[in-house]
């Protein structure tokens, strides 16, 4: 049970960083500009919120050996990208038909 809930804890937790960072990252571009770091400055305190929620989790997971985390963590980054490919293929497959 310390496994599942390990693995939907990252689960989350690499939607969040993924979502964010995908969104934040078309408006960071070279020449900075005050937009740069308006998102940079949003950006930042949630990476780091997440960092130490991370932190924490891998505190409170002690039974669950490396290994397995390692693994888990590896595998709940593969579904987190491919649910946010599924989501956005659904979400721009709505919106396509809205139009026409």
């Amino acid at each position: 049970m310390n496994q599942f809930k390990f693995f939907i804890y990252q689960f989350l937790l690499f939607i969040i960083v993924l979502v964010s960072n995908v969104y934040s990252d078309e408006y960071i571009s070279k020449p900075f500009s005050y937009i740069d770091f308006i998102v940079m400055s949003i950006t930042l305190p949630i990476h780091v919120l997440i960092f130490f929620l991370i932190f924490k989790i891998y505190r409170h997971f002690k039974t669950v050996r490396l290994r397995n985390k390692i693994l888990l963590s590896i595998t709940a980054f593969i579904f987190a990208v491919l649910f946010i490919g599924l989501l956005e293929n659904i979400w721009f497959e709505i919106k396509g038909e809205m139009l026409f």
